[in-house]
């Protein structure tokens, strides 16, 4: 079940706004724009673990829309469109970041994926409480945001914005024979962290669906 539901604006109510935003009707954008920005927020959070470069993001990521918005086409959804505008969005943010402390770049590209896991942040740093005390909801978003770029990017759009393989797909130009391995892997370094944090914490059982003791 994803964390949050798609957007229930109709295509023909998008089409509509779509059409007036064409036409300089400003207001339009914004009507069009607005089920989609708490989407776009949470996935610049979960990719850039920084609310200021989140909502710096979504910014960036309303003013390329607006800006590219003549040259949609429709072959894919408006919400697909936007979201891929909001992906780039933070891969520029991320490279300027990787950049700067002279790291690799490629585990944010569609190439590379191999046979190996992925590698998800060690959490024996994180206090008791904060996972004895932490909601479900909250305790996936620190399991999600362990995961390295391309896993935990497939994991957000899947269940934050409850896309299609077909979608994430489009948005990450993979094929979506990879989106469901980049998927199964992100699932099973989740299940695996979750499982040690259960050993560790026993308390923390309950957040993760196994039995205490």
């Amino acid at each position: 079940m994803p964390i949050f539901s798609r957007a229930s604006t109709s295509t023909k109510e998008e089409q509509e706004r779509i059409k007036a935003c064409r036409a300089g009707n400003i207001d339009a954008f914004a009507d069009l724009i607005v089920p989609y920005q708490q989407h776009v927020f949470h996935i610049g959070l979960q990719m850039l673990h920084n609310p200021e470069d989140a909502a710096d993001m979504l910014q960036e990521t309303m003013l390329k829309a607006y800006r590219g918005l003549p040259s949609f086409r429709g072959e894919a959804q408006f919400s697909t469109w936007l979201y891929r505008i909001a992906v780039n969005c933070c891969r520029d943010f991320l490279r300027k970041a990787y950049k700067q402390k002279e790291l690799s770049f490629s585990d944010l590209t569609g190439e590379g994926d191999g046979d190996g896991e992925p590698n998800i942040a060690d959490y024996s740093f994180m206090p008791e409480q904060a996972v004895l005390d932490g909601e479900s909801d909250a305790y996936l978003r620190r399991l999600i945001a362990g995961l390295s770029p391309k896993y935990r990017l497939a994991i957000i759009l899947r269940e934050f914005c409850d896309l299609s393989y077909e979608e994430i797909g489009r948005i990450t130009n993979v094929s979506q024979g990879t989106v469901k391995s980049r998927l199964s892997r992100a699932r099973a370094a989740m299940s695996r962290q979750a499982l040690l944090d259960a050993e560790q914490f026993p308390q923390a059982a309950r957040l993760t669906g196994q039995k205490e003791g």
